[in-house]
Protein backbone atom coordinates (compact mmCIF):
# COMPACT_ATOMS: atom_id res chain seq x y z
CA UNK A 1 0.00 0.00 0.00
CA UNK A 2 2.96 2.43 1.19
CA UNK A 3 4.85 1.77 -2.32
CA UNK A 4 1.20 2.13 -3.94
CA UNK A 5 1.33 5.99 -2.34
CA UNK A 6 4.64 6.76 -2.79
CA UNK A 7 5.38 9.62 -5.14
CA UNK A 8 6.57 8.58 -8.63
CA UNK A 9 10.02 10.23 -8.15
CA UNK A 10 10.71 7.37 -5.56
CA UNK A 11 9.75 4.56 -8.50
CA UNK A 12 12.86 6.09 -10.45
CA UNK A 13 16.37 4.03 -10.96
CA UNK A 14 18.91 6.54 -10.38
CA UNK A 15 19.72 7.00 -13.84
CA UNK A 16 15.91 7.84 -14.82
CA UNK A 17 16.24 10.60 -12.16
CA UNK A 18 19.48 11.97 -13.30
CA UNK A 19 18.64 11.77 -17.06
CA UNK A 20 15.51 13.70 -16.12
CA UNK A 21 17.58 16.56 -14.25
CA UNK A 22 20.12 16.52 -17.50
CA UNK A 23 16.79 16.76 -19.79
CA UNK A 24 15.68 19.99 -17.35
CA UNK A 25 19.21 21.72 -17.41
CA UNK A 26 19.68 21.70 -20.92
CA UNK A 27 15.86 22.64 -21.36
CA UNK A 28 16.63 25.82 -18.92
CA UNK A 29 20.16 26.79 -21.15
CA UNK A 30 18.57 26.75 -23.95
CA UNK A 31 15.60 29.50 -23.08
CA UNK A 32 18.34 31.01 -21.60
CA UNK A 33 20.67 31.16 -24.17
CA UNK A 34 18.11 32.07 -27.01
CA UNK A 35 17.07 34.93 -25.05
CA UNK A 36 20.29 36.66 -23.71
CA UNK A 37 22.85 35.58 -26.90
CA UNK A 38 20.64 37.13 -29.43
CA UNK A 39 17.83 38.71 -27.88
CA UNK A 40 14.23 38.15 -26.84
CA UNK A 41 13.54 37.54 -30.79
CA UNK A 42 15.10 34.03 -31.77
CA UNK A 43 13.77 34.27 -34.86
CA UNK A 44 15.38 37.62 -35.88
CA UNK A 45 18.56 37.06 -33.70
CA UNK A 46 19.59 33.92 -34.93
CA UNK A 47 18.82 34.16 -38.10
CA UNK A 48 20.60 36.72 -38.65
CA UNK A 49 23.49 35.12 -38.50
CA UNK A 50 22.45 32.90 -40.82
CA UNK A 51 22.62 35.74 -43.92
CA UNK A 52 26.31 35.39 -44.47
CA UNK A 53 26.28 32.28 -46.54
CA UNK A 54 23.63 33.41 -49.14
CA UNK A 55 25.60 36.73 -49.52
CA UNK A 56 28.41 34.11 -50.12
CA UNK A 57 26.40 32.13 -52.58
CA UNK A 58 24.80 35.57 -54.12
CA UNK A 59 28.01 37.31 -54.82
CA UNK A 60 30.03 34.36 -56.13
CA UNK A 61 27.08 33.53 -58.31
CA UNK A 62 26.32 36.55 -59.66
CA UNK A 63 30.41 37.09 -60.74
CA UNK A 64 29.98 34.04 -62.69
CA UNK A 65 26.95 34.84 -64.57
CA UNK A 66 28.75 38.23 -65.24
CA UNK A 67 31.85 36.45 -66.86
CA UNK A 68 29.34 33.51 -68.48
CA UNK A 69 30.81 30.83 -66.45
CA UNK A 70 28.05 28.13 -66.90
CA UNK A 71 27.27 25.05 -64.25
CA UNK A 72 30.13 22.65 -64.03
CA UNK A 73 27.45 20.45 -63.21
CA UNK A 74 23.47 19.97 -63.51
CA UNK A 75 20.98 23.79 -65.15
CA UNK A 76 21.38 26.43 -62.35
CA UNK A 77 24.97 27.68 -61.31
CA UNK A 78 23.14 29.02 -58.00
CA UNK A 79 22.15 26.04 -57.05
CA UNK A 80 25.47 24.45 -57.93
CA UNK A 81 27.50 26.73 -55.76
CA UNK A 82 24.57 26.82 -52.95
CA UNK A 83 25.15 22.97 -52.56
CA UNK A 84 28.77 23.81 -52.00
CA UNK A 85 28.82 27.19 -50.14
CA UNK A 86 26.43 26.41 -47.76
CA UNK A 87 27.12 23.09 -46.01
CA UNK A 88 30.28 24.61 -45.80
CA UNK A 89 29.49 27.48 -43.61
CA UNK A 90 27.46 25.00 -41.91
CA UNK A 91 30.87 23.83 -40.76
CA UNK A 92 32.65 27.19 -40.26
CA UNK A 93 30.27 28.67 -38.81
CA UNK A 94 29.45 26.10 -36.37
CA UNK A 95 33.11 26.48 -35.06
CA UNK A 96 32.59 29.86 -34.40
CA UNK A 97 29.63 29.78 -32.40
CA UNK A 98 30.88 27.78 -29.78
CA UNK A 99 33.26 29.79 -28.71
CA UNK A 100 30.69 31.48 -26.63
CA UNK A 101 30.15 28.08 -24.90
CA UNK A 102 34.17 27.74 -23.61
CA UNK A 103 35.29 31.57 -23.59
CA UNK A 104 37.13 33.43 -21.22
CA UNK A 105 35.61 33.90 -18.11
CA UNK A 106 32.44 31.82 -19.09
CA UNK A 107 32.84 29.17 -16.66
CA UNK A 108 32.13 32.18 -13.88
CA UNK A 109 28.90 32.70 -15.05
CA UNK A 110 27.28 29.57 -15.01
CA UNK A 111 24.98 27.46 -12.42
CA UNK A 112 26.56 25.19 -10.32
CA UNK A 113 25.00 22.41 -11.67
CA UNK A 114 25.82 23.39 -15.79
CA UNK A 115 28.92 21.77 -17.13
CA UNK A 116 31.08 22.75 -19.81
CA UNK A 117 29.54 19.87 -22.33
CA UNK A 118 26.01 21.58 -21.43
CA UNK A 119 26.84 24.66 -23.28
CA UNK A 120 28.54 23.07 -26.29
CA UNK A 121 25.32 20.96 -26.77
CA UNK A 122 23.21 24.15 -26.41
CA UNK A 123 25.50 26.47 -28.76
CA UNK A 124 25.46 23.73 -31.19
CA UNK A 125 21.91 23.24 -31.15
CA UNK A 126 20.72 27.11 -30.70
CA UNK A 127 23.10 27.00 -34.27
CA UNK A 128 22.09 24.47 -36.24
CA UNK A 129 18.47 25.10 -35.95
CA UNK A 130 18.67 28.97 -36.94
CA UNK A 131 21.08 27.47 -39.95
CA UNK A 132 18.71 24.96 -41.12
CA UNK A 133 15.59 27.30 -40.90
CA UNK A 134 17.77 29.45 -43.41
CA UNK A 135 18.55 26.54 -45.83
CA UNK A 136 15.05 24.87 -46.15
CA UNK A 137 13.68 28.63 -47.20
CA UNK A 138 16.76 29.19 -49.52
CA UNK A 139 16.34 26.31 -51.28
CA UNK A 140 12.90 26.37 -51.09
CA UNK A 141 13.00 29.55 -52.64
CA UNK A 142 15.33 28.15 -55.69
CA UNK A 143 12.52 25.81 -56.24
CA UNK A 144 10.05 27.83 -56.40
CA UNK A 145 11.67 29.86 -58.60
CA UNK A 146 11.88 26.94 -60.97
CA UNK A 147 14.85 24.83 -60.18
CA UNK A 148 13.82 21.64 -59.82
CA UNK A 149 16.91 20.23 -58.54
CA UNK A 150 16.43 22.58 -55.43
CA UNK A 151 14.63 19.74 -54.16
CA UNK A 152 16.82 16.65 -52.87
CA UNK A 153 15.93 13.36 -54.38
CA UNK A 154 17.44 11.59 -51.53
CA UNK A 155 16.61 13.91 -48.23
CA UNK A 156 17.92 11.03 -46.03
CA UNK A 157 21.27 11.71 -47.21
CA UNK A 158 20.50 15.57 -47.16
CA UNK A 159 20.32 15.27 -44.08
CA UNK A 160 23.28 12.82 -43.39
CA UNK A 161 25.82 15.06 -45.53
CA UNK A 162 24.38 18.09 -43.32
CA UNK A 163 25.16 15.89 -40.03
CA UNK A 164 29.13 15.78 -40.72
CA UNK A 165 29.23 19.06 -41.33
CA UNK A 166 27.81 19.95 -38.17
CA UNK A 167 30.23 17.35 -36.34
CA UNK A 168 33.20 18.66 -38.14
CA UNK A 169 32.08 22.34 -36.45
CA UNK A 170 31.51 21.00 -32.57
CA UNK A 171 34.81 19.39 -32.86
CA UNK A 172 36.69 22.65 -34.74
CA UNK A 173 34.78 24.72 -32.29
CA UNK A 174 36.31 22.69 -29.01
CA UNK A 175 39.69 22.84 -30.10
CA UNK A 176 39.91 26.10 -31.19
CA UNK A 177 38.27 27.47 -27.76
CA UNK A 178 40.32 25.94 -25.79
CA UNK A 179 43.29 27.11 -28.21
CA UNK A 180 42.21 30.54 -28.65
CA UNK A 181 42.06 30.81 -24.45
CA UNK A 182 45.85 29.87 -24.69
CA UNK A 183 46.97 32.10 -27.52
CA UNK A 184 44.15 34.53 -27.95
CA UNK A 185 45.49 35.91 -31.46
CA UNK A 186 43.99 32.62 -32.85
CA UNK A 187 40.34 33.90 -32.33
CA UNK A 188 41.22 36.27 -34.90
CA UNK A 189 43.06 33.94 -37.18
CA UNK A 190 40.58 30.65 -37.28
CA UNK A 191 37.47 32.61 -39.00
CA UNK A 192 39.92 33.69 -41.51
CA UNK A 193 41.84 30.08 -42.12
CA UNK A 194 38.26 28.64 -41.87
CA UNK A 195 36.90 30.76 -44.69
CA UNK A 196 39.98 30.86 -47.00
CA UNK A 197 39.97 26.92 -46.71
CA UNK A 198 36.21 27.15 -48.56
CA UNK A 199 38.09 27.68 -51.85
CA UNK A 200 39.98 23.99 -51.58
CA UNK A 201 36.87 22.15 -51.04
CA UNK A 202 34.77 22.22 -54.09
CA UNK A 203 32.45 24.57 -53.72
CA UNK A 204 32.90 25.75 -57.24
CA UNK A 205 33.98 22.54 -59.01
CA UNK A 206 33.72 19.12 -59.17
CA UNK A 207 36.49 17.41 -57.68
CA UNK A 208 36.22 14.47 -59.87
CA UNK A 209 36.76 16.34 -62.84
CA UNK A 210 40.05 17.41 -61.71
CA UNK A 211 43.36 15.86 -63.40
CA UNK A 212 44.55 12.41 -61.54
CA UNK A 213 47.35 13.96 -60.31
CA UNK A 214 46.21 16.56 -58.58
CA UNK A 215 42.93 14.86 -57.43
CA UNK A 216 44.10 12.67 -54.71
CA UNK A 217 45.72 15.31 -53.03
CA UNK A 218 42.27 17.19 -52.54
CA UNK A 219 40.99 13.32 -51.56
CA UNK A 220 43.09 14.03 -48.49
CA UNK A 221 40.34 16.87 -47.43
CA UNK A 222 37.33 15.25 -45.97
CA UNK A 223 35.64 18.31 -46.67
CA UNK A 224 35.32 17.40 -50.16
CA UNK A 225 33.60 14.06 -49.62
CA UNK A 226 31.29 15.43 -47.27
CA UNK A 227 30.61 18.40 -50.16
CA UNK A 228 30.32 15.36 -52.65
CA UNK A 229 27.98 13.34 -50.97
CA UNK A 230 25.81 16.45 -49.86
CA UNK A 231 25.78 17.00 -53.94
CA UNK A 232 24.80 13.71 -54.46
CA UNK A 233 21.46 13.74 -52.51
CA UNK A 234 20.24 16.96 -55.26
CA UNK A 235 22.02 15.22 -58.22
CA UNK A 236 21.56 11.41 -59.33
CA UNK A 237 23.95 10.52 -61.71
CA UNK A 238 26.60 13.39 -59.42
CA UNK A 239 30.34 11.38 -59.81
CA UNK A 240 30.89 9.31 -56.94
CA UNK A 241 34.85 9.13 -57.20
CA UNK A 242 36.10 11.18 -53.84
CA UNK A 243 33.37 10.10 -51.85
CA UNK A 244 33.61 7.98 -48.97
CA UNK A 245 31.22 9.00 -46.20
CA UNK A 246 33.43 6.92 -43.74
CA UNK A 247 36.30 9.04 -44.19
CA UNK A 248 34.97 12.17 -42.61
CA UNK A 249 32.75 10.65 -40.33
CA UNK A 250 35.56 9.00 -38.74
CA UNK A 251 37.39 12.20 -38.91
CA UNK A 252 34.76 14.41 -37.13
CA UNK A 253 34.18 11.81 -34.33
CA UNK A 254 38.09 12.27 -33.39
CA UNK A 255 37.95 15.97 -33.51
CA UNK A 256 35.34 15.64 -30.87
CA UNK A 257 37.35 13.04 -29.42
CA UNK A 258 40.35 15.10 -29.22
CA UNK A 259 38.64 18.35 -28.36
CA UNK A 260 36.73 17.19 -25.23
CA UNK A 261 39.76 15.29 -23.82
CA UNK A 262 41.74 18.87 -24.59
CA UNK A 263 39.05 20.87 -22.87
CA UNK A 264 38.60 18.59 -20.02
CA UNK A 265 42.66 18.67 -19.63
CA UNK A 266 43.14 22.11 -19.38
CA UNK A 267 40.02 23.31 -18.02
CA UNK A 268 41.84 23.31 -14.62
CA UNK A 269 44.66 25.36 -15.40
CA UNK A 270 42.89 27.85 -18.01
CA UNK A 271 40.71 28.98 -15.05
CA UNK A 272 43.42 29.38 -12.63
CA UNK A 273 44.92 31.21 -15.45
CA UNK A 274 42.37 33.47 -16.07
Amino acid sequence: MADALSPRNDRESPWTRELRTQMRVLGALFLRESETRRGRRFSVGYLAAGIEPLLVILTIGLVFYTINRQAPYGHSLFLFIATGVFPIYLFIHTSMRLRGALAPGSHRKRYPIETSLDHIVVHAVLHVLSTSVIGVAFFGFLYWLGIQEAVPWDPLSTMLALSIFFLFGIGAGIINSVIARLFPPWDALWPALARGSLHFSAPYFVAAYLPPNIRWYFAANPVIHAVNWFRQSFYFFYPAELTNIYYPLAFAIVMIVVGLLLEAGMRTYLEDKE
